[in-house]
């Protein structure tokens, strides 16, 4: 791989890196401070002076953002201003969040990280008055990590957020959390087997992803204040897939899905580029010499591995191609919503089009809302504009539920 080659296109246009994969952590960055955390002004200055597509000088901006904002809200806090406090916890969570993009899962002190990033975000919802509470679901020898924001023991509608490869539970927030707590919605957000630190409970993306959603819909149904007639599974990048998986399940009366993917082997095959070109020998041999690659992408690739169980990112892909199953999406009849951005691969177009077009054919209630860079919205699961993402979610599942939403103005 050269140097600014992308291990998945995910967006049309770079804005500030030349290193694709970079450029779209910095989008995926500058997006979230639309709704939550930093602002613009405090990403840019995280990486004003940083070398492009060097990890080390990333993880340093914004490691270093993460521990002023933090040091600002117990300033703020000693001075019972709790509010503000809040919003710079939160504004610490997500710069740690941003650092970890380029933590490799091996490194000496990615789990004190993944903790520094946990317990800001847990201070901030909290101070900000957030009804939001970490949750731990059985599953199987361990437990599966999330977050439940339940507004109070009246009937409301659900919304289960899942992410995908590159998310933890707290990405989960500013997808779904966040305007589902301004609109009036519940929301569960949790990782599944492969996300967030569940690889270091020896738990790796599985075959069957739907199985573990079944669990999670359990969890909900038995701990719920009120039991939910209106639940919407809501999944993003591969958590298009995984509740493709799911979707058909008779608890579910709404699936959206960023993008709707239901043969992952392909999209694989068709979507990594460089690193499935390169025999498996030649890969890991220079993913060892310093320098030789790009340096951002080996961070990520021996993520994967991780997340896969594996000991190398082709062994990971190999896995997938021998293992992953093809969805049937014929058997899905729930009313659903598919995103679509103009900078998707064009297997995610197509594979999204194509299940659109089969449940216009069954006469199923779909929409497909293609985002356009027009809009600002390029780039892969509307990550640089989330507050358009909100919109849109959120008032198709109000007209669909016929739910009086929250505070709208918040948007306006």
């Amino acid at each position: 791989m050269n140097e600014n080659e992308a291990i998945l296109q995910r967006q049309k246009f770079n804005t500030r890196f030349k290193n694709q994969d970079m450029d779209f952590m910095f989008n995926w960055a500058v997006g979230i401070t639309q709704i939550i955390g930093m602002s613009a002004a405090q990403v840019f200055y995280a990486i004003h002076d940083i070398k492009d597509g060097d990890p080390t000088q990333w993880r340093e901006g914004f490691r270093q953002q993460g521990a002023y904002q933090r040091e600002r809200a117990s300033v703020l806090l000693a001075h019972k201003q709790p509010v503000v406090a809040g919003q710079f916890y939160l504004g610490a969570a997500y710069a740690y969040r941003a650092a970890l993009h380029y933590t490799d899962p091996q490194a000496h002190d990615f789990v004190e990280q993944v903790g520094n990033m946990e317990k800001a975000f847990q201070e901030g919802v909290k101070l900000m008055g957030v009804p939001i509470t970490p949750m731990e679901i059985p599953f199987e020898a361990t437990t599966l990590s999330g977050y439940y924001l339940e507004h109070d023991a009246e009937p409301r509608p659900v919304v289960l957020m899942i992410g995908g490869g590159d998310t933890y539970r707290e990405d989960l927030f500013y997808f779904a959390g966040y305007p589902g707590w301004k609109r009036g919605y519940n929301v569960l957000m949790v990782d599944l087997p492969g996300q967030g630190m569940m690889p270091a409970r020896g738990q790796h993306f599985q075959v069957a992803m739907d199985y573990p959603i079944r669990v999670v819909l359990d969890w909900l149904e038995a701990h719920a204040a009120v039991k939910p007639q209106q639940i919407a599974l809501y999944g993003v990048s591969g958590g298009g897939y995984f509740t493709a998986q799911a979707a058909a399940d008779a608890r579910i009366k709404a699936w959206i899905a960023a993008t709707p993917i239901f043969d992952i082997a392909t999209v694989f095959a068709r979507e990594f580029g460089s690193a499935l070109k390169t025999p498996g020998w030649l890969l890991n041999l220079t993913m060892r010499l310093v320098g030789s690659l790009n340096e951002s992408a080996e961070i990520n690739l021996a993520k994967y591995a991780w997340q896969f169980g594996t000991s190398d990112f082709k062994s990971a892909i190999s896995g997938v191609f021998e293992q992953a199953r093809v969805v049937d999406y014929a058997k899905i009849t729930c009313p659903s919503l598919f995103l679509m951005s103009e900078g998707e691969g064009a297997e995610l177009k197509r594979q999204t089009r194509e299940v659109y077009d089969n449940f216009v054919q069954r006469g199923i209630n779909v929409t497909l809302r293609e985002f356009t860079a027009a809009e600002g919205a390029d780039a892969h699961c509307q990550l640089n504009n989330l507050r358009l993402l909100h919109l849109v979610v959120f008032d198709w599942l109000d007209q669909l539920f016929a739910h009086e939403s929250g505070d709208v103005r918040l948007y306006c």
